[in-house]
């Protein structure tokens, strides 16, 4: 009896090591699949930070030629890579250019929302200027409302921890200025 349960975990075992390992023609089909596989996706591509900032600056240019570019090294970097001739293709669409606009844009925004942060500006006319970046507004919002929150206590400690007074805000929001838009003058 314990010979024939050694002989079944003996096949066990060896029906187990048949069947993970592959043979020599699995093996290549595998390899030939993992190279067909690409190393980035179109989306990556779009999203790239250099492909975003070159079509930014291509925009406050109005140079439709750059855009026009940079998308086609898009392109040169997507066929490098593999990609199929349908991300290729999108790649050379509307769509994508469109797209890429659509993340430069959000770009600017998030650029004019930081420099109205540091100058102590309102950001409404940045809202109005951006509507494709409708979702970012409450956290833009929100970042506001926290810098104003930091100038008030600014304000506070200027006043010696009383309440303080218009002077107090307005001392408070030079040192701001001068601290965060003028950084060499401290």
């Amino acid at each position: 009896m314990k010979v024939i349960v050694a002989l079944l975990i003996i096949i066990a075992i060896g029906a187990a090591l048949w069947f993970s390992n592959p043979s020599p023609q699995q093996q290549e089909h595998s390899s030939e699949t993992q190279s067909l596989i690409p190393v980035i996706t179109r989306e990556q591509i779009l999203s790239a930070s250099d492909l975003v900032q070159s079509v930014k600056q291509a925009m406050q240019h109005n140079d439709e030629k750059a855009i026009a570019k940079w998308l086609d090294k898009a392109v040169a970097v997507a066929k490098e890579a593999g990609l199929s001739k349908q991300d290729i293709d999108y790649l050379q669409s509307d769509a994508a250019k469109n797209y890429v606009i659509f993340h430069a844009e959000r770009s600017q925004f998030n650029d004019a929302i930081e420099r109205a942060y540091y100058t102590l500006l309102s950001i409404e006319t940045i809202k109005e200027d951006y509507p494709q970046a409708k979702d970012l507004f409450a956290s833009a919002d929100k970042l506001i409302a926290e810098r104003d929150k930091l100038i008030e206590q600014i304000a506070t400690e200027l006043a010696g921890g009383t309440t303080p007074t218009d002077v107090d805000r307005q001392a408070a929001r030079q040192q701001w200025v001068s601290r965060h838009v003028n950084p060499t003058n401290k």
